[in-house]
């Protein structure tokens, strides 16, 4: 299947529905940056659900500036991917991207990001469908969670289906009636006869602390924000201290004003200081005394970080 210029990550080679990889150009041992060690080999973006591709590209190429040698996979959902596929049919879709790690031979420090709900599910369906065709745990040195995970609300779930919606009167006043109906159905379904706690939502929660599927040594950040419409911030805390009870070393950061998934909108310093921070604990390095992490310490350029918001089309962010 041909991906659509909606899916399409730019400077990204498609590799199967869903995954897109990026490998660093080849540079002579001479010319590689002085800390090329400390940067992970791999990094896996598990995106929103319905993120577009050029989206996801600014975290991607932030990613490839502050870490020039990593090869980078991003791993895109869709509505039908969360709610709809079974998680044998999502680990199906995932034997590709799985494939293709493989194929880098051992696999050294790994980093990984997910967005919402939609890419922490996609996260733990590949975590699990790895170690079936692996026999091993997916390496995994520092996770970095964004917005997620929640706990499944109704009203919260409505929010997010409306912003998938086109922007026409008619098409999105119907359109909500139909998807309130259908959620409605599926909110009674799993109350009434499948058990509250049976939701893809609700598993995803528990799975994201299965030591089957993860090193819970290595550290992990939480990034998430008071004024997100579509996952409640006491959410995202309850899980990180739920976490940091399991020993986990946890980091968290809470956005005032930001919307779903656009903290780096908010404040871009505060956002990529968390993360660089985490991994450089799974490097097994400790904070300063400020607390405060630089890219030129990981080896990379100073660089400002910069945001230009044209998420004017539709994506259901979760």
């Amino acid at each position: 299947m041909s991906p659509t210029q909606h899916d399409a990550v730019p400077g990204f080679t498609f590799i199967a529905p869903t995954i897109w990889e990026h490998i660093p150009p080849s540079l002579p041992h001479s010319e590689k940056p002085a800390s090329s060690h400390c940067c992970p080999q791999l990094i896996l973006l598990f995106s929103w659900t319905g993120a577009q591709g050029r989206h996801v590209e600014k975290y991607a190429t932030r990613y490839q500036d502050l870490f020039p040698s990593s090869t980078i996979l991003v791993i895109s959902t869709s509505i039908k991917d969360l709610c709809f596929r079974s998680p044998y049919e999502k680990q199906q879709r995932l034997q590709p991207a799985i494939e293709q790690i493989r194929s880098y031979g051992p696999v050294g420090r790994v980093l990984i990001h997910c967005f919402s709900e939609g890419g922490s599910n996609k996260a733990v369906e590949f975590a699990e469908a790895y170690q079936k065709v692996v026999g091993k745990r997916l390496q995994c040195d520092a996770l970095c969670l964004d917005s997620t995970p929640g706990h499944p609300r109704y009203k919260r779930l409505c929010a997010a289906m409306k912003k998938s919606l086109p922007p026409n009167r008619i098409l999105r006043a119907s359109g909500m009636v139909i998807g309130a109906i259908v959620l409605g159905g599926f909110w009674v379904a799993y109350g009434v006869f499948k058990g509250r706690n049976n939701n893809v939502i609700s598993k995803t929660r528990a799975r994201l602390l299965d030591e089957g599927y993860w090193d819970l040594s290595a550290p992990r950040c939480y990034i998430y924000s008071k004024e997100d419409e579509l996952i409640k911030w006491e959410d995202v805390q309850e899980h990180a201290r739920e976490t940091a009870e399991k020993g986990v070393p946890v980091a968290e950061v809470c956005y005032d004003k930001s919307a779903h998934c656009k903290h780096m909108a908010e404040d871009s310093l505060k956002y990529w200081d968390i993360i660089i921070k985490t991994w450089r604990q799974g490097l097994g390095e400790e904070p300063d005394e400020k607390g405060t992490s630089k890219p030129e310490d990981m080896g990379c350029s100073a660089m400002v970080y910069e945001w230009v918001d044209n998420s004017s089309e539709r994506t259901l962010a979760m």
